[in-house]
């Protein structure tokens, strides 16, 4: 089938989306509701999209902006530099802007290699899940080049209306590690605290609506302690799975950066323990499950 007929969205962009899992969906939608044109690429999983085209590198050549929002380093590999990969179809001016979760070591290895096209990457990782980005209420992590950033301000306000640009290439993805280690080990700590607080007799919903109002109620007790008390893990807005794999970038970097990281060891080993469990595609949430599973029983 052939590529479809190349559209210019209000802003005079062409908009295209490498990775329509569930966060390129809500990214899509995001840009779709601002009034652009968007295309993805034809995959089993797409077949519903309105505007499809063959190939990664046909997605390039009629793109002046494509967002990625891959699940896997293989996943990102392979739609990056495959034959008729992204890369393939790469040109001057186009910008590519990486939501993904990545080793900065990977990402750069990508940019160096779109850069001998003339391309541009912004390393911009993307926090909230996606019924959050899917609200507008995401934020954007932006580093890289300031003019391709300025040029692509307005997608990255579609995608995320609050966005930093935090610094040169690499900085996104530090801040996201930094992000993403309070949020795992918020979970943890929430599940020990919906824990401590039914075990000590308290009612679950009153235990959230008390806490919740209170300033240790954050916004990952609650949205997670609500999960916890309804037993609650499916569908996965946050899947336990992408937080292990999260959690071993996050270690790799503290020990790349010789930083103390007390907490991050233990919380490690019981989301290892949950995946071992073979409950990877629960929601994270379903932690307090094991905590509770390897506590004495209630007296």
């Amino acid at each position: 089938m052939p590529s479809p007929s190349i559209a210019v969205s209000p802003a005079g962009l062409r908009i295209g989306v490498l990775g329509l899992g569930n966060i390129g969906r809500a990214v899509a939608d995001n840009l779709t509701a601002a009034g652009f044109t968007v295309t993805s690429v034809r995959r089993p999983s797409t077949a519903d999209f309105p505007r499809l085209t063959e190939t990664a590198a046909d997605l390039a050549r009629t793109s002046d902006i494509v967002i990625a929002a891959l699940a896997t380093e293989s996943a990102m590999r392979s739609a990056y530099l495959a034959p008729d990969g992204l890369i393939g179809g790469a040109h001057a001016g186009l910008c590519v802007i990486d939501l993904g979760t990545f080793p900065v070591e990977l990402k750069q290895e990508l940019a160096d290699r779109l850069a001998t096209t003339g391309a541009a990457m912004l390393d911009s990782p993307i926090s909230g899940t996606p019924p959050v980005v899917r609200d507008g209420r995401g934020v954007l992590f932006v580093s890289g080049d300031a003019e391709a950033i300025a040029r692509c301000q307005p997608i990255l306000d579609a995608i995320a209306p609050v966005n930093h640009h935090v610094g040169k290439f690499g900085a996104g993805m530090a801040v996201k590690l930094a992000a993403n280690l309070l949020v795992i080990i918020d979970t943890m700590a929430t599940a020990h605290a919906v824990l401590l607080g039914t075990r000590s007799g308290i009612d679950p919903q009153m235990l959230i609506t008390a806490i919740g109002s209170s300033f240790a109620g954050t916004p990952v007790f609650r949205q997670r302690a609500p999960l916890m008390a309804e037993r609650r893990y499916r569908p996965a807005a946050g899947p336990s799975h992408v937080m292990a794999k999260d959690l071993g970038y996050i270690d790799a970097a503290c020990r790349r950066l010789g930083i103390a990281a007390p907490l991050l060891a233990p919380t490690m080993q019981w989301f290892d323990r949950l995946i071992d469990a073979g409950r990877g595609n629960d929601e994270g949430a379903a932690i307090f499950e094991l905590l509770e599973a390897a506590s004495t029983p209630a007296p």
